[in-house]
């Protein structure tokens, strides 16, 4: 009786020695032509324990870094585990990236032969399959022409054909679905379930989310090394798409929050702190939709051009919602900048609110910025703001809408 596919792995730890550790990671992520996934001297895999059994599509989510591609690499048996135990019942058919391998100054129908003879196939068994190869992967006439002669696409479209034809056990692709169109992404998702249907066992690391869903019905989330989670695929990308954006927000809001606060860039001219009410109050959170006053203080010498100032709204991310430009005429020594928001519609999240003072020439004279959280009871449509007017200098009205 045929033993029945699968993967087992026990503790399965993977460290680069701390001195080689740069070199062999960047060797090998060079040889796969991939960003090294692994820093030099550390734990890229940490005591990993799982089972994949015959006939499951296995997802393999993550950042870089997180251990995906050493855990492929061992798989596929081109590393070595640190300690622990893996254990492989059936054949590995690994291509870690769709293309590498095949022979440029071949045509496409040499490479099929090659690869199946590299695969341990006959020229009899190869055969069998050649047609079907071709015809999968859409090449018509070109499969007779030299592999130079092909586009990206194209390449990555034959090799995946040669991989999924020629009866594979257990499957390895890194990044299976990037292969082509949305048309030929839809047919090699069904060519991997039609492989599993019929008993073999499929990893794919992707970073579509939709594409594992779609794709797999298990999910493996790894996360500096560690199996963070391992289910559903629906439940696990929902997991780690949340996760991801949480610590996206995070590194964003350590950037804001470093932009915080006033500089000055030439001596005598400074700015104080913005400060940020609503109907004569302060907030912690605004509500959209809600008036908006930004107060700020100029410091300046007597009898110089004020110059102009700029207000621009910078959403978390980076994106630019608005920028005005508000001109005003000489003015004496210590003045308060007041801009009013009759209604200040922006959609929930974070921004930062950046008051830039230049001169008459262009010279930036000081900047601050303040963050502002904004919530909603209902999303706002929203728009860019639009100055309607500007009163004088010691209570400046800039109304606008967002």
């Amino acid at each position: 009786m045929t033993q029945p596919l699968g993967i087992e792995l026990k503790k399965l730890r993977k460290v680069y020695p701390r001195q080689l550790g740069e070199q062999i990671a960047a060797v090998t992520m060079a040889a796969l032509g991939r960003p090294r996934e692994s820093s030099g001297g550390g734990v890229a895999l940490s005591d990993l324990t799982l089972a994949i059994r015959e006939g499951e599509r296995v997802g393999i989510i993550g950042r870089n870094g997180a251990g995906k591609s050493t855990l492929l690499q061992m798989l596929a048996g081109i590393s070595e585990p640190t300690s622990g135990q893996l254990k492989i019942s059936g054949k590995v058919t690994a291509v870690l990236t769709l293309g590498v391998g095949l022979r440029e100054d071949l045509s496409g129908r040499e490479n099929i032969y090659l690869d199946g003879e590299a695969q341990g196939k006959t020229h009899e068994e190869i055969d069998a399959h050649v047609s079907a190869i071709v015809e999968f992967a859409e090449l018509g006439k070109f499969i007779d022409l030299p592999l130079r002669t092909y586009s990206t696409g194209m390449k990555a479209r034959l090799a995946f054909s040669i991989i999924t034809q020629i009866d594979p056990e257990i499957l390895i692709i890194d990044e299976a679905l990037s292969v082509g169109d949305a048309a030929f992404s839809i047919k090699a998702g069904k060519r991997i379930s039609q492989l599993c249907g019929q008993g073999a066992i499929v990893l794919v690391v992707s970073h579509s989310m939709q594409s594992i869903r779609d794709l797999c019905n298990r999910c493996l989330w790894l996360d500096a090394g560690n199996l963070l989670m391992d289910g559903s695929p629906q439940v696990v990308t929902e997991a780690y798409v949340e996760s991801v954006r949480k610590t996206d927000e995070g590194d964003h809001l350590t950037r804001f929050r470093e932009l915080v606060g006033a500089q000055s860039f030439i001596p005598e001219y400074g700015l104080d702190e913005i400060n940020l009410s609503s109907d004569s109050q302060r907030f912690s959170q605004f509500l959209s939709g809600k008036p908006l006053q930004i107060d700020c203080k100029l410091n300046m010498p007597d009898s110089k051009p004020l110059g102009q100032f700029i207000l621009r709204c910078i959403r978390l991310d980076g994106a630019l919602i608005s920028e005005e430009k508000i001109l005003l005429d000489q003015r004496p020594q210590k003045l308060n900048l007041r801009v009013i928001y009759p209604r200040f519609n922006l959609a929930p999240g974070l921004y930062r609110l950046q008051l830039e003072w230049v001169g008459p020439q262009g010279e930036k004279r000081a900047e601050c910025s303040a963050i502002i959280e904004v919530v909603a009871n209902d999303v706002p449509t929203g728009g860019r703001p639009i100055l309607l007017d500007v009163g004088n200098i010691q209570s400046i009205e800039v109304k606008k809408e967002i």
